[in-house]
């Protein structure tokens, strides 16, 4: 069975909430996380017809980072209107042919209903995938996005090959990617104005090279050396 956690961003509506449970759990996937729901909203969202139990076992998360840390492919969902970031935009077809070239563990990241996910949330994902709708009506309901993405995910399983996953997770690209920054900003390279845009387009750059966990522990063993001397440059001065 395929390795997929739907994740929800900020979501406000306890029903759309319940139907995105019970989409799961018709196409048989039941790893829920929910990341920062509002707070009478989450607690309003107790049941699902025939889905309680992928409700009762969701974890809720502060980050998005939290959500998706263990996964190796982070696919965000968006109109393609709103998409400002330069990733390349997936459809459910394109997403199958990565999922049968490559085994993954994968989250599938929904947006708020009022805003959907923003251009921070996009540059945890190493893909964005728009579902192909109307140019006049190009938003879905979360509860009926969710739906259509699981029930694509759930065809073709038997095509998928059984290849070991060697993708790096996304914690450990968020390590490598955080040791970067420190090495950065000891150069004099990252500043505080410039800070915010240049660590999501660091962090773009490490999710779309694919890197294996053994390339970002390498990665990493550099980086904490190129810190040790810069520290001990600064220090010596």
């Amino acid at each position: 069975m395929l390795s997929c956690r739907v994740v929800l961003v900020r979501p406000r509506d306890p029903n759309n909430i319940g139907a995105a449970a019970r989409a799961m759990k018709n196409f048989g996937f039941t790893d829920l996380a929910v990341v920062a729901p509002y707070a009478p909203v989450w607690t309003e969202a107790v049941s699902a017809v025939n889905a309680t139990d992928v409700l009762t076992s969701a974890r809720v998360c502060d980050t998005l980072a939290e959500a998706v840390a263990d996964c190796t492919l982070v696919v965000g969902t968006a109109d393609r209107t709103r998409v400002e970031w330069k990733q390349p935009l997936f459809t459910p077809v394109d997403l199958q042919r990565e999922l049968s070239a490559n085994s993954h563990r994968l989250a599938l990241v929904f947006g708020s209903e009022k805003h959907g996910l923003t251009n921070d949330d996009l540059s945890f994902c190493h893909r964005v995938l728009s579902l192909p709708t109307a140019p006049d009506c190009p938003s879905m309901n979360l509860g009926q996005a969710v739906a259509v993405c699981c029930y694509e995910l759930s065809r073709d399983e038997a095509g998928r090959s059984a290849a070991p996953v060697v993708t790096a997770a996304a914690g450990e690209l968020e390590t490598s990617l955080k040791l970067m920054l420190e090495v950065l900003q000891l150069s004099g390279f990252l500043l505080p104005g410039n800070e915010p845009v240049r660590t999501r387009k660091l962090r773009q750059s490490l999710l779309q090279a694919q890197l294996s966990s053994q390339e970002v522990s390498f990665l990493c063993g550099a980086l904490r050396q190129i810190k040790s001397q810069l520290e001990k440059g600064t220090h010596e001065t």
